[in-house]
């Protein structure tokens, strides 16, 4: 009995003495900084043909040359210039080298090297709590929130977001991995997924690419012309309706795509001649103040002029609209402005002095028009003549004599609430 209880009391010790086992933790060694990331991240600034600054935004090394982006950001763009991120160093971009519209994505080769760029190959995507860098007062700040719901296929991987992170930054696990870029689509932000930077890596050109071809780098299929019979413009003064010419195709396809894209939706008739024209397009009207400068933000691209004898400044056409030529070193028209001509009558005097003076001659149809029709004749021979009003001059006359202020901005606005294309 004595025998037995000693046992177990020398087991009870054993037991007792033992250490208990450590849980073992993952954890992870990822060498990062704050300081680190905010090295890899560059602010980006956009610029039209004219070399009129657009854009301010944002992207990050991916490589020691390498920049990566939205494509939506830099698209319509003719140069952009990149610096890094809290200070004023812009140089050029050499041009793109990979795009994918899908993903919304644009890697640009650039001409400073930075070997602090954020390693895609270390990125994670598995961790709900990100931040975002940012500087103020020349100080690193840092943003946090928390991914939403994770959405993913086998083309594409992204997390939901509603907060403040700024489009175009990369947001990082608090290991400080890369976890992916913030984006804004359909007026919805995400967080897409690192690794999809990858495949554009992968697919990289050796020759950068002029960024102005990005323009109509698209998935999207769009209306065919000969489904088209007119468009009609809506505004909230009454609705014009207008055709397209075949004898300028790339200003008819330009037109249709940037309908059917509702890039005129909300902007403002900003220029208003009476008995001249009514003048409209500009992209920088859609949130104009009331003292604003407007009327010089197109698309970011231009077109090449396109002068057809036939079709001429006659009362109710319709031209694209362009810098002058001190302004304009190649002469071309804006990618979105349009004005259409009110006009006046003209006499036979009157246009044999605008021969002289422009170095032209007038046909019989063009002198029987400006006779009896009206229109503007000392702008032939210098703007492309790309469509016509079918229907609600009534209405081009209402606007064209509302009152003006400025540089010739009516006082009360006028906007285009869209624009509607009639099929045949």
């Amino acid at each position: 009995m004595n025998k037995l209880f000693t046992i177990l009391i020398l087991t009870t010790c054993l037991l007792a003495c033992q250490k208990p086992q450590k849980q073992q933790v993952v954890v992870d060694a990822f060498k990062g900084s704050y300081k680190d990331n905010v090295k890899g991240i560059v602010s980006l600034r956009t610029f039209d043909h004219y070399t009129r600054r657009l854009n301010d935004g944002y992207g990050f090394y991916v490589a020691s040359n390498l920049v990566v982006t939205n494509l939506s950001y830099i698209k319509g763009a003719y140069k952009v210039k990149a610096s890094p991120m809290g200070l004023e160093d812009f140089t050029t971009v050499q041009g793109f080298v990979a795009y994918d519209v899908d993903l919304d994505l644009v890697l640009l080769k650039v001409n400073r090297r930075n070997l602090k760029f954020l390693s895609i190959k270390d990125a994670t995507f598995k961790a709900d709590s990100i931040y975002q860098l940012f500087r103020k007062n020349r100080k690193l700040y840092v943003d946090e929130g928390l991914g939403g719901n994770l959405v993913a296929s086998d083309t594409l991987s992204y997390k939901t977001y509603e907060g403040d992170f700024k489009v175009g930054k990369p947001v990082f696990a608090n290991s400080h991995r890369l976890a992916g870029l913030v984006q804004e689509v359909d007026g919805n932000k995400r967080i897409l997924e690192a690794r999809w930077i990858n495949q554009l890596l992968k697919n990289q050109k050796k020759r950068p690419q002029s960024i102005y071809d990005l323009r109509n780098k698209s998935n999207k299929v769009y209306i065919s012309h000969t489904k088209v019979k007119g468009f009609r413009i809506i505004t909230n003064k009454g609705n014009i309706e207008l055709a397209l010419s075949d004898k300028t195709p790339k200003y008819r396809d330009n037109f249709i795509k940037l309908v059917s894209d509702n890039f005129y939706d909300s902007l403002l008739v900003h220029r208003v001649i009476n008995n001249f024209l009514i003048q409209t397009g500009a992209a920088d009207t859609k949130y104009a103040r009331k003292d604003d400068v407007v009327g010089w933000q197109g698309p970011g691209y231009t077109l090449k002029m396109n002068i057809q004898p036939d079709l001429f400044h006659k009362r109710g056409m319709i031209a694209a609209s362009k810098l002058p030529e001190d302004r304009n070193k190649h002469n071309r028209s804006d990618g979105s402005q349009f004005y259409i001509v009110a006009g006046r009558l003209f006499n036979n005097t009157e246009l044999d002095e605008l021969q002289v003076e422009k170095g032209i001659k007038y046909t019989a149809a063009q002198r029987k028009a400006y006779t009896t029709v009206g229109g503007a004749p000392y702008l032939d021979g210098d703007y492309t003549v790309f469509a016509w009003v079918t229907k609600g001059m009534d209405v081009v006359d209402q606007i064209a004599s509302v009152k003006t202020y400025a540089v010739d901005r009516p006082v009360n606005e006028i906007r285009i609430k869209t624009i509607e294309i009639i099929r045949k």
